[in-house]
């Protein structure tokens, strides 16, 4: 909710013609404020003096992650002013919209937005990744950054909202990291990574995000005791070089989903989703639902303490190197494939379709430096050896096939040749 708090008579003028552009605020006169409007609200805008809105609000600020978004609208309307929680709450867009409906100046100061750098402490809550930061306080990590000092971007998952915008707004100051680049003593690290350590490396400063691409396959005994358990997992998972943060779905059977340790490891991971899965067969069944229905295992199955066994798969759209996605185009109009086979081809480095049965405007989705090339007169060989180029790159590569690839007998064909060769693929049903 939005408290709209004014001071004066002209000032609650003002605050009513904000009134009529946010249906979702309220109006409240400054002598009715209290500690419970500042702490049941996501924003407040004061109409009125910038000492008035700073002496109210001091006595209850405790931190910029909980705080809710102040802003403060002078007198005359002619300044929008974004006083706190800026990066985190949403201050700064707020901000700009106030000023858009009044018609004033939005003030911002917050260095990040000003220089067109990345928001650090948002990146995490923006994308739905869980953040860690280690060797250095936010701030002093955020002073490094924004003042052009060393940085490198390690990215060890495909693709992906988050992964994409930091490849495409990249400062010029911030290197991508390999193992051939060199780093200087005081080298900040930015990581998306599901890895525990992203590098061999050490560094003085880092900031690590966690992606939700892990699946956490686990069975055990009836009436298993939680226990040191939900913490051995984690451990075991570190010694693995994963990290827990990154996992998205902890998979189980039905027998297991009521036991104990199951809701510990839920309570112990609360970013993670329970997926219940009806096979009574046990853990075999899970790490094979892992592998077939997320992506390749990173941790085969390990048993801990005689009383239930774990395996960690990656999601396969996640995982680094070459993969092949046959994507069903269905009745062939652009607008009826489906959302993940759109996320595809805007994500593809390569993108081949059949140019008699497949409409071309669906590859009007390609990202720009994609490759583009119809199979029409190309015998199964060549399609194949085109792909290999792109897959031996570590890139990703979209097959389109009318209707739905697993009843269209081109793909029984490809399929063999590419599993001849060791070479990954998946298929994304069209909509029939």
């Amino acid at each position: 909710m939005i408290q709209i708090i004014y001071v004066t008579d002209a000032g609650r003028e003002i605050a009513q013609r904000l009134l009529n552009e946010l249906p979702e605020a309220h109006l409240l006169p400054a002598k009715a404020f209290v500690s419970n409007t500042f702490s049941r609200n996501e924003a407040l805008v004061f109409v009125g003096p910038m000492g008035i809105c700073v002496r109210t609000i001091a006595p209850f600020m405790k931190s910029k992650k909980t705080d809710p978004d102040v802003i403060c609208v002078d007198s005359s309307s002619n300044y929008v002013i974004s006083v706190l929680s800026g990066r985190i709450g949403g201050a700064n867009k707020l901000t700009r919209r106030i000023a858009r409906i009044l018609g004033s100046v939005p003030v911002i100061t917050t260095e990040s937005d000003n220089d067109g750098f990345w928001g650090l402490d948002t990146l995490a809550p923006h994308f739905g990744w869980q953040e860690e930061h280690r060797d250095g306080r936010m701030n002093h990590i955020i002073f490094h950054f924004v003042n052009g000092r060393p940085t490198v971007l390690k990215l060890d998952v495909r693709g992906g909202r988050g992964v994409d915008y930091l490849k495409r707004s990249k400062p010029a100051h911030v290197a991508i990291y390999d193992a051939e680049t060199e780093v200087e003593a005081d080298t900040l690290l930015l990581a998306v990574s599901p890895f525990w350590n992203p590098t061999v490396q050490q560094f003085s400063k880092s900031v690590l995000y966690r992606p939700p691409v892990l699946h956490l396959g686990i069975d055990c005994i009836k009436e298993c005791p939680a226990g040191e358990l939900p913490r051995k997992i984690r451990d075991l998972m570190h010694q693995h070089n994963l990290s827990e943060k990154s996992i998205a779905t902890i998979d189980t059977t039905s027998r297991c989903a009521d036991e104990l340790l199951i809701q510990s490891l839920l309570m112990a991971f609360p970013w993670a989703q329970l997926k219940v899965h009806e096979s009574e067969e046990g853990l075999a069944d899970i790490c094979e639902a892992c592998a077939s229905g997320y992506g390749p295992l990173l941790m085969e199955k390990q048993e801990l303490d005689d009383v239930c066994t774990i395996s960690i798969s990656i999601s396969r759209e996640a995982q680094l190197g070459g993969h092949v996605e046959f994507v069903g185009a269905g009745p062939g109009d652009p607008d009826l494939v489906s959302v993940r086979g759109m996320q595809f081809l805007q994500q593809a480095d390569l993108i081949l379709y059949p140019s008699d049965s497949v409409s071309e405007r669906l590859t009007h989705y390609a990202k720009k430096g994609c490759m583009v090339r119809s199979t029409e007169n190309m015998k199964p060989e060549d399609i194949l050896h085109f792909m290999q180029e792109y897959y031996k790159k570590g890139l990703q590569i979209v097959r389109l096939l009318a209707g739905d690839p697993n009843h269209n007998p081109t793909f029984t064909k490809e399929k063999n040749l590419l599993e001849k060769e060791d070479m990954r693929y998946h298929v994304t049903p069209g909509i029939q």
